[in-house]
């Protein structure tokens, strides 16, 4: 009975770390304008969402302050291509993606002096602030409120139910075990929550151009997902095999009882 409840214990607590931790990787990938706004260039990369920004900046640029539109356009697409660029607009970027998922409530300006890098134009400098058209996403704002709170209750959780269930159980090749199946658990969570959530069910909730950032970061973590799932799933399924062989082990070595046999000598 003892053994059953710490097992059950235990269940609990690797489902709760498993949460926590893939779901601080979907924070991480879909919900963190901070990394959105070190990885502009990664952004960018998506032709939608540099097409509005350059437009939105030149056609500003060319109205207030009669340069011609196609070469200001022109001149705005060369240098938002380039990794400078890309650091000009990193502010512009992460401000999108707040925006988006509902962290800022406010529009996205741009300020003149920003636009100065990238129109190459002092004239610029003293143009009132321009809006870039970002809006906030209902759903995505729901998940980055919900995962705030999820993430340290489920990490206090699987804290509190690991250390019962150490104390609870009598047995540690159980123990083990049930580790090897947490890994491989946590290995799965850490594909769907850290991958294919972001990349293909988040961007799905909105038509906005700007619901793709999330598949481009979860690309950009595809690298650190795979070495993850692998270094878990691994370990998991080393974990198992090598209980299996301990318990099969003790199994062989284990003395023949013959009280049956005796009893069947007897009575023959």
């Amino acid at each position: 009975m003892r053994r059953t409840f710490a097992g059950l214990i235990f269940g609990i607590a690797f489902v709760c770390a498993a949460i926590a931790i893939s779901g601080w990787l979907l924070q991480r990938s879909a919900f963190d304008p901070g990394r959105t706004g070190g990885l502009a260039d990664v952004v960018l990369q998506d032709a939608r969402i540099k097409t509005q920004i350059v437009n939105t900046i030149a056609d500003a640029a060319a109205a207030q302050r009669g340069l011609d539109k196609a070469t200001t356009r022109q001149t705005v697409a060369a240098v938002a291509s380039t990794p400078q660029g890309a650091e000009f607009l990193s502010k512009v970027v992460r401000d999108a993606h707040a925006r988006m998922i509902g962290e800022m409530k406010g529009p996205v300006r741009i300020t003149g002096a920003q636009m100065v890098q990238l129109v190459r134009n002092e004239v610029v400098a003293d143009i009132p602030s321009i809006t870039l058209p970002v809006p906030r996403v209902s759903a995505l704002d729901t998940i980055r409120r919900v995962l705030r709170w999820t993430i340290p209750f489920t990490a206090l959780f699987a804290v509190g139910f690991f250390v019962i269930g150490f104390m609870l159980h009598p047995h540690r090749s159980a123990l083990v075990h049930s580790l090897g199946y947490g890994m491989l658990l946590l290995a799965i969570l850490i594909v769907l929550l850290g991958y294919v959530v972001p990349r293909f069910a988040l961007p799905s909730l909105s038509d906005n151009m700007w619901a793709d950032v999330p598949a481009h970061l979860a690309n950009d973590s595809l690298p650190l997902l795979v070495g993850l799932a692998i270094v878990l799933g691994g370990g998991g399924f080393m974990l198992l095999v090598g209980t299996g062989l301990l318990k099969r082990r003790r199994r062989w070595n284990a003395p023949v009882s013959t009280y049956r046999y005796r009893e069947e000598r007897r009575w023959g």
